[in-house]
């Protein structure tokens, strides 16, 4: 009998403990979320009142523009005959086709991006080919001329290109 008795204490004790601390523990989240509460408020307050002497950071910023590369380009790739297509831009991406006049003209397809801050371009071959390479020059302010260098993949030889876009008439 003395055991149950202990027993019923035990059990009378640890559910006493339980149920302090379920309640104490749940009185200072409430504190908590309240204290929260009050700190998003004073916050979003300060945000809120506009001082029309300071001017937002965004407003300092340039409008940086990327420049239109679709349409047609004409001009030379190792002082050979060159056309490239660029039929697809998405921002600072495109793609398209180049075509290069050697003794057996070499057709290949292109992906590039362009970097409107330094005016930076860079073009890849797509096809598989002895002659696939990397594409890299600047365009012009006007956005009229690309002039750089190509670099093939398979050996490392840098060629020369100029090219010029063809104004829709």
């Amino acid at each position: 009998m003395r055991k149950h008795t202990m027993f019923k204490q035990l059990l009378i004790a640890i559910t006493l403990l339980a149920v302090i601390s379920f309640f104490g523990c749940e009185k200072k989240t409430d504190e908590m979320q309240d204290k929260v509460k009050n700190e998003d408020v004073s916050v979003d307050t300060t945000f809120s009142i506009g001082q029309p002497d300071i001017e937002e950071p965004e407003a300092e910023q340039e409008m940086i523009v990327i420049p239109d590369v679709k349409g047609k380009w004409t001009g030379t790739f190792d002082k050979r005959s060159t056309v490239l297509n660029i039929t697809e831009q998405t921002d600072s991406s495109f793609s398209g086709k180049i075509s290069i006049s050697y003794r057996e003209a070499i057709n290949q397809e292109i992906k590039g991006t362009i970097s409107p801050t330094t005016m930076k371009m860079t073009m890849k071959d797509q096809l598989h080919s002895r002659y696939r390479g990397k594409y890299s020059g600047k365009l012009s302010e006007d956005g009229e001329n690309f002039s750089g260098t190509f670099i093939m993949d398979l050996d490392g030889s840098k060629l020369s290109f100029n090219l010029n876009k063809k104004i829709k008439e």
